[in-house]
Parts: structure tokens; sequence; C-alpha cells
């Protein structure tokens, strides 16, 4: 009898996946039999991880290698039919987490819209689209609304319970994507439907055109509704849908009338809902004609794409740099290529946006954070499906392009370009040319005043440098005045924050009915409330800042975490009643000027005037229009802006900007003053601006007067060497992070131990930061600086990987939170 061997085992199959979490590796799951042919590569999959939580996972690779150090779970289903992801987009993302030393599962977190990621605890509601019609349902889906219309809010775990099955994430998909289900946090934003309200022809009128005539001879007592049902033919022509507005306009009739043919039985007015992430329904127009500067810059830019280098285009505020973007997007879509257009805050560019639609119409799409979660989903797959422009903040590198053939980035200089919390904490313009290698596409860096890490890399011939020095149309650069108030406030001529030269020309300026923009980087009324008795100040309970008040709401308020509280009434430290505010922002400002210039219309552009979705868009119309004459605000009124009728610009509080604690101080002054400025006298006459400065000697503000960039990045560029700065080294920024202050005194003294031991004299600290307690977390920050060496930058990352390791494997101090900033910025 033969001897009975051990069978061969079977050839199975393996899916290595990204979870949404900040596991270290990717994980791999056995994918069984009958799943085989659906598991690809990009695709969602639902699995289990931990202890019984179940999440929505991302297939990266498909195997028959199984892993060597566990016994793999089975893959519970496949929740999509094709991919979401392509594979240049992973590779994206594998080089943002090794580069920004954060893991793949945090990458694609941010990466994803929150619709594409489900877990256990994901929250579920009933669609405000869904009209109670459960007519088309299957039995499960029938069971899930049944349920929410009792229970108003189900978890993704109710739903296995009621159904009594395992695998429902192929179920969840399908119900999100015919909007019967809803995402919690999406009714948060009072979710309603674009709706445009339309026009058409009831039964028999509708499918028997022949029977017009008899509609016709229905209305004939009636002139205006005959007129309208005549307009309403001649639009329908090859139209699927027909705006009551069209109607109107075109037979000079109201809604009263529409509404009497309704009733006549022949027209049925009905709410047609379009796409959410809009449409541009106007008509495009041609781009104007190239000017000579900008004919050269275009040779100058397509010689740098010929060289496969990306290009910076310095060109001065109002050179016409967008009719040059314009020019090569054109060009892009020619090819049937797409193009990818970064701008730092979407919401702070709405002229921007405006004017790019104008030309390109239907083929752009804007992609920002105030989209709702449905909206990203359908943004998303546009995009997969080859929209050609795609307009948008930092977070629009992750979108899933196939062709990308073009990406512009504007105001490259721009921080918010950098993601500062949570992980990852990229830079969207360093990112954005590795994209762009990736895709082997070209890359623009515009702006009017470079960082200088993207001027620096000109000067080693990585980029290409294009200029444009020349105002569009010969207009002059505006008048550069700086205000001494040290001065004038010994002459007595100091108004409160105003110097009288500020006052005179505001007053000149709307004597001529025009406009002015005022700047101060601070909002809020007031930043302090002191005791003057014995010295107390109004601290938040969270953070080791003083609070803001703000009088419009009548309290105080914590700019970093959001803690608010009442005004007391007497000093908590004292008793004393003698409480003052000391400084000023943006509400002080606002408020006080109507005291000197009491027939002025002010509005106010900061973080807390601009929350609503629209809120921006509405106080850009009001000033573009003329009902507003003195525009009040913080860094936003800098950015992508451009008016006609703006005659004086005034910096109110340069000392402000550069005594600021940080080595890029210097830089970011003149990048605000110089872009703020540029908002001065963009159309018919030259405008003018007044710094107002205590102390008037710093260099900055002289070169800032010159309008002296190269002056200013050579001097700057020094001092940068001398005290070995960007981009001379590279920067890399620990903090660890505990609510207990001895925990993370301890966490740091360990943390050092290995640290210096690895890097020497390139690691700095630990240091108390400037903010040492944010959100009740005390902070201490290590400096990292590397010398610019590709080998020594992974060996300097791979020992903070080590001691972040040994960190966490040490008694007592396993949750000190440690957060790693690569070019801090």
């Amino acid at each position: 009898m033969e001897e009975q061997l051990h069978p061969a085992p079977a050839t199975q199959t393996y899916v290595t996946v990204i979870l949404p979490l900040a596991v270290p590796k990717p994980f791999t799951y056995e994918v069984p039999e009958p799943l085989v042919p659906e598991a690809d590569f990009g695709k969602r999959v639902e699995v289990e991880f931990g202890k019984a939580k179940r999440y929505s996972a991302l297939i990266m690779e498909v195997t028959n290698q199984p892993p060597a150090a566990y016994q793999p779970k089975l893959l519970l289903s496949v929740i999509d039919e094709s991919p979401i992801v392509n594979e240049t987009q992973v590779r994206l993302w594998r080089w943002i987490a090794d580069y920004y030393l954060c893991t793949l599962g945090e990458v694609m977190n941010a990466a994803l819209p929150a619709n594409l990621k489900l877990s256990s605890e994901t929250i579920l509601s009933l669609s405000p689209l869904f009209g109670q019609d459960f007519s088309d349902l299957n039995d499960q889906e029938y069971l899930i609304a049944e349920a929410l219309t009792i229970q108003k809010e189900i978890t993704i775990d109710d739903v296995r319970g009621i159904l009594q099955r395992k695998t429902v994430y192929p179920l969840i998909r399908r119900m999100l994507d015919k909007r019967i289900l809803y995402l919690k946090e999406d009714l948060k934003q009072k979710y309603k439907p674009k709706t445009i309200g339309c026009v058409r022809l009831q039964e028999p009128y509708a499918s028997q055109p022949k029977l017009l005539e008899e509609a016709f001879t229905k209305l004939s007592r009636s002139t205006r509704q005959v007129e309208a049902l005549m307009a309403y033919v001649q639009i329908s022509r090859g139209l699927d849908h027909v705006r009551k507005q069209d109607v109107y306009d075109k037979a000079g009739v109201d809604s009263t009338v529409l509404r009497a043919i309704e009733k006549k039985g022949i027209f049925e007015l009905y709410e047609h809902e379009v796409s959410r992430i809009g449409g541009y329904e106007e008509t495009t127009i041609e781009a104007s004609t190239l000017s000579d500067q900008q004919t050269r810059a275009m040779a100058e830019i397509r010689a740098g794409f010929e060289d496969n280098k990306p290009v910076l285009l310095h060109g001065v505020t109002g050179s016409g740099k967008t009719r040059v973007y314009i020019e090569l997007i054109q060009e892009t879509i020619d090819r049937g290529e797409q193009v990818l257009y970064l701008l730092p805050e979407i919401a702070l560019t709405t002229q921007i946006v405006s004017r790019l639609e104008r030309v390109f119409g239907d083929d752009i799409t804007v992609y920002h954070s105030r989209l709702n979660n449905n909206e990203r989903v359908e943004l998303w797959n546009s995009v997969l499906n080859g929209k050609p422009v795609l307009l948008g903040a930092r977070s629009a590198l992750f979108l899933p392009f196939s062709k990308l053939g073009l990406i512009v980035v504007d105001e490259e200089h721009d921080p918010s370009f950098k993601q500062y919390d949570p992980n990852p904490r990229y830079n969207a313009r360093d990112a954005a040319v590795f994209l762009a290698h990736l895709h082997g596409a070209k890359v623009i860096l515009g702006t009017a005043t470079p960082s200088l890490e993207s001027f620096s890399n000109t000067k080693k011939d990585k980029y290409r440098l294009v200029e444009m020095p020349e105002r569009f149309g010969g207009l002059q650069l505006p008048e550069m005045k700086i205000v001494d108030a040290k001065q004038e406030l010994k002459e007595r001529k100091l108004q409160s924050h105003f110097t009288s030269v500020l006052i005179d020309a505001l007053k000149t300026t709307l004597e001529q009915g025009q406009q002015a923009i005022l700047f101060q980087n601070r909002r809020g009324y007031s930043p302090t409330y002191r005791c003057t008795t014995c010295g107390w100040h109004a601290e938040c309970i969270q953070c080791d800042v003083s609070l803001t008040y703000h009088k419009y709401h009548n309290n105080l308020r914590c700019h970093y975490c959001g803690y608010q509280t009442n005004l007391p009434s007497s000093c908590p430290a004292c008793g004393d009643k003698k409480l003052v505010i000391k400084g000023f922002g943006t509400e002080k400002i606002e408020d006080e000027l109507k005291i000197y210039l009491p027939e002025a219309r002010i509005a106010r552009m900061d973080l807390d005037t601009v929350r609503g979705k629209h809120a921006h868009a509405r106080l850009i119309n009001d000033f573009e229009e003329g009902r507003t004459d003195i525009l009040v605000g913080t860094q936003m009124v800098t950015k992508g802006l451009d008016f006609e009728k703006v005659a004086v610009v005034g910096v109110l509080s340069a000392d402000q900007l550069l005594q600021f604690p940080d080595f890029r101080a210097g830089e970011r002054a003149f990048q605000l003053m110089l872009q703020v400025a540029g908002r001065a006298g963009r159309k018919h006459k030259r405008g003018q601006v007044i710094i107002q400065a205590f102390n008037t000697t710093s260099p900055v503000l002289r070169e800032v007067l010159a309008g002296d960039y190269p002056g200013f990045f050579t001097r700057e560029m020094m001092e940068r060497n001398q005290f070995q700065y960007p981009p001379y080294v590279r920067l890399i920024r620990i903090t660890l992070k505990h609510t207990k202050p001895a925990t993370v005194n301890d966490g740091a003294k360990l943390f050092e131990k290995v640290l210096k031991k690895r890097l020497g004299d390139w690691a700095m600290g630990p240091a108390v930061p400037y903010v040492s307690r944010i959100r009740s977390y005390y902070l201490l920050d290590f400096m990292i600086k590397v010398p610019k060496d590709p080998k020594k930058l992974a060996y300097a990352k791979a020992s903070i990987r080590e001691a972040t390791e040994y960190l966490n494997q040490a008694k007592g101090l396993s949750n000190v939170r440690v957060s790693v900033d690569v070019d801090p910025y």
C-alpha cells in the first residue's frame, strides 16, 4: 500500500492593503476563493483589524505570498466594482509618507473623501434627497431605510445587526451612491441639493407635439400666456431642461403667468437637480491677446519645459501672470491632458476662479475643504473620468489624475501650502513638483515674491527663472511710503492706531469716490485684557496664550483651541475693577475707523467674518461693486484680489510682522507687505501704499519701499548661511506632547539621549516653544539641522524613527505623543 503524504497546498491569493490608520506597515489578508476575481489593485475591501473593528482598506498589491510573521485573516468583501485610485497616486502617497515621516494610512486618510472611508463607527442617516419612496428598494435596503425612519441615526455595526450578516460595506456603498444614505457629518452642513427651477409640457402635449395648436387655443385669451408658451417652444429645441428664468427673460413674463398655464394643464413646473460640484452656465469668452511681455514669458517657459525643469514665474503684482497660465492651460487641454491649478486657499480666490471659468466654462472644476462629502466623491469620480481642469487648494494633489500634463502652483511662496496638523505635514508646492515628475507633466510656480527656497533653486539651475517685471498695460507700481508712528506719537498726531498721513489719505480717497484696503495681521478686537493694578492678564485655561477680546460677541477667545469665556467684572487676582484692553486687531480697527470716518462704509475680512460657505464671496462682491469703501482685513486681503478702484492700501503695524520669533519673519513680512501693496492702483491710476511702523530702521522696510527683491534675497541668504537655516540645511522639528509636564520632561530626556547619540550636533533641544501649552498638552521641541545630502537626510529620519520607537516602548512614556515636521514652514 502506497504511503500517504501531506497534500501539496493549493495556491492561495493574498492582498496587501492600506488601512486608514496610523499603523507602521501595510497589512496582508487572505482572499476567499469567491472574491479572487474581484480583488484588484485600487479597490476598497472590507477587513477586520484589531478587536473586531472593521474598516474599508485599499488594495495596493495582489500576491501569492503569505505574510511570514502572522496568520492572515480572511478578506470579508470587495466594496468597489472598479478601482478608485491609480498606481501613480499610491506612488505619491509612498513618497509623502517616506519624506514627511508619517504612515501610508495617514496619507490615505488625508487623500480620500470621507464617503470613501468607512469603519464600524461610521454613523449613517437618511439622505435629505430620499423622498420616503421605498418602492425601488430591495429587501435589505428597505430594512435599513425603515430603521432610519424610526431611529434617525445608526452605525454600520447596527446595520450588521439589522441584516444579521457580517459583510455590509458593498451594500452601504450602493446606498450612498443612490443617495439613500448620508454620513452624519454631511448633515451638519445642512446640505441641500443644488436645483434650478424648470418648466416642461404636461401630457398629452409632451409626447404629442401636434396638439400644441390646441394648447395655444386654450391660452388665446391671454397674450402674455401665449407669449410664454411661444418662448418655451423656441427655447426647448434640443434641450432636456428649460429654465423658468429663460422663459421669463424671453417672454417678459413672471411666475404668475407660468403658474396660470400650469393650472390649465399645459405646463409642469419642477425643480431639476444639477451636479453639486457645479457647472458653468454662462457663455465662455475668448482670452485676450498676449502682450509683448507675456509673449516673451511664454517663449521662455516653453524653453524651460523642453529642458524638463520646473519654471519659476516671477512677475510683479498686476503683470498678467494669470493670462500666461490661461495660455498654458489651453495648450494642455488641446493635447487632451489634464491640468491641476493649485491655489493657497480656495475660499480667498473668488476672482481667479470666476476669471478662469469665463474662459474654460464647464471644463473647470473647483475642489476645496468646504465641499461636503458627497460633493467630494462626485468630484473625485469626475477627475477619474478625465475632467480637464481641476482648481483646488493643497488637498487637490491627491485626486486620481490619469493624464496630468500641467501643474500650476499660484502664489508658490504662501505658507498655506504647508499642512501643519495632523499628519501628513506636507508642503503642496514640493509635493506638486514630485507629482509632476511621476506623470511626466510640466510644472510652473508663479508669484510676485518668490520663496527663498524656490529662488535659490533657480540660481542652482534646478528651476528655470522667467521674469515679468512690468505691470500689464504699462501701469505704474504703487507709490510706497513709510510713516514713522513713533514720531507721530511724540508730536501727538497719532489718532488711536492711525497716523495723520493715513487718515488724510483715506479722507482724500473717499472724497474722490475711490476705495481703500487696511491690513492688520491680527483678528479680534484686542489681543490682551489686563489689570492695571497687579498686571494680571486673561489667559486660556488650555493653552499658554493670552485670550483675545471680541467686541461683537463681547467675550474672550483663544485663537489656538477655540476656548471662550465671558469678561470678568473684576480682576480674578486682586479684585480691582481697573481692567483694560491692550493692543488692536481687525475688529478694533473697524470699530475705531467709524469715529474718524463716520460716512465711510467699512467691512472686515478675517476668519471671524468668512466662516460661512459663501461669506467670503459676498464680501468680495460688495467691495467689487462699490457697496463698501474700506476693507479691513488680515492676510486674506493680500491674496488673489484685483479691484479697479483701490487707491490706498494701509499696513497698520509693520512692527508686528517683523518682530515675530521665527527665522522666516523677515521673508514673511516682505512677502505680505509687497502682496498687499499690489492691491493698490490696479486699473486706471497709480495707487499709494502707506506702511506704519514704530521702528523704521529695518532693512526689510527699505527693501519693500524699493520693491528690491534681489537685494532682499542677497541679504537674507547671507543671514541664513551665517546661522545655518534653509535653504542651506534641511530642518526637522520634533514636538513631544503630554498632559503632564513631568511626563513630557522625562520623555524628552529619553528621546534626547537616543537622538544625540546618533545625530550629535545636528540635534538641538529639548526647548520650551514660544507657545508652551496647547489644548492642555505641554510641549517640548527638538530641532534637527541636516546638511543638504539625501543620504544624511535618510540617516536623520531613521534616527528619529528609532528614538520614537524607543520612547514608545519605555515604561510610563508610551503615551507621550511625538509629531515630526519635515521642512517646517
